[in-house]
């Protein structure tokens, strides 16, 4: 991925709708009355530089005042601001304590990270079996990627036992919330009968529903079965 996207991404998310919908100096006015949820959205328009000259250590000050009083978005996007280096020297444990705190308030978007760290062994041990736990927590809290990830884990037994049914059922959830990836696992499963009862016009659903994505190789599974 582009790190400049990737920065818009885990670092600020979207800010065009917000900015739509907000006055700036209004935003501006309520941030410096202490509003979180405004200081965040400051911080977001330093990180853009959308109203304002683009400015890191700018952005990083309005994530930690809102960050200081336990707004799990700002803890959020501190982390990731540590994780990428952005107005802050970059710091895997850091960023891994950030994400931290936001995850104890249930943030599903820090749960996935602290998984992928966990998994890396970026700033925290490396250990499979608690990433699996963080994917766990941030699939159940509905970021697909997680489920992803977690399916993956019991597939290969990485962390966990392996086992196809909950291999399949985390594949599931991902592939119903629309991530191709899964949805060509699923058809795999399907196909291969593993964890499910081997079921090729359930495989070639799922395989038609990441095709539509342009997941080349469900495109190509499909030739297989139709052939």
């Amino acid at each position: 991925m582009n790190r400049r996207l990737l920065v818009v991404l885990v670092v600020t998310g979207c800010l065009t709708s917000v900015l739509g919908q907000d006055d700036q100096a209004a935003i501006m006015q309520k941030a410096r009355a202490g509003d979180p949820a405004a200081e965040v959205k400051v911080g977001m328009m330093y990180a853009l530089g959308q109203g304002v000259s683009r400015d890191f250590e700018e952005a990083v000050k309005w994530f930690r005042k809102a960050a200081d009083q336990g707004y799990a978005d700002a803890q959020y996007r501190v982390g990731g601001m540590y994780e990428l280096g952005r107005g802050v020297p970059q710091d895997f444990a850091l960023a891994a304590k950030w994400y931290g705190l936001a995850a104890k308030q249930g943030y599903k978007d820090a749960e996935y990270r602290l998984g992928i760290f966990s998994e890396q062994g970026k700033g925290v041990p490396k250990s499979d079996a608690q990433a699996a736990k963080w994917y766990e927590l941030a699939g159940l809290h509905g970021r697909p990627e997680a489920s992803f990830k977690l399916g993956s884990m019991y597939e290969e037994g990485r962390g966990v036992t392996q086992d196809y049914a909950q291999a399949m059922k985390w594949y599931s959830r991902a592939a119903e919330q629309g991530r191709p990836e899964a949805q060509y696992k699923v058809g795999t499963f399907y196909q291969q009968g593993l964890g499910v009862p081997q079921n090729n016009a359930e495989a070639l659903l799922w395989y038609k529903k990441a095709a539509k994505q342009g997941y080349a190789d469900a495109v190509e599974a499909i030739r297989e079965i139709e052939q």
